[in-house]
């Protein structure tokens, strides 16, 4: 059970930080330039993401018991949700890009912040398994 929780540990840290990645690339792209690395970026990290959630499923590392658990269910809920947000932009008629922009943004800002608090809950319940 150790080697999966440190895979799932890799996998969600390599995700996390990719897609601080691509959010800094949004956020720093003037005129859409960067449009296509943001989204290619942003879709490789919430696939690490989602694998390192996955492997705990395939596996059966699972403990649903845990807040660590259910605060990262409505992290990825969250990741889920900005891409959609982000695609809705993309497609919107000029009217409605002001606010698909905010909610893009929103969500992401919400995920990162339910992301920290994921990692804290994390780490308090591996500290017992560890000692």
């Amino acid at each position: 059970m150790t080697q999966n929780i440190l895979v799932h540990i890799l996998l969600m840290v390599l995700g996390v930080v990719v897609l601080l990645g691509a959010a800094y690339i949004g956020k720093t792209d003037k005129g859409s330039k960067k449009l296509n690395t943001h989204k290619v970026v942003g879709g490789i990290g919430a696939v690490l993401v989602l694998l390192g959630a996955a492997g705990l499923l395939a596996t059966r590392a699972l403990i649903p018991t845990l807040p660590h658990f259910w605060v990262a269910l409505l992290a990825i809920v969250f990741m889920i949700l900005t891409p959609i947000g982000g695609l809705l932009y993309l497609k919107a008629v000029p009217a409605k890009k002001a606010g698909l922009r905010k909610s893009h943004r929103f969500d992401a800002i919400v995920f990162f912040g339910l992301a920290a608090l994921v990692v804290v809950l994390g780490i308090i319940s591996v500290l017992p398994m560890i000692r």
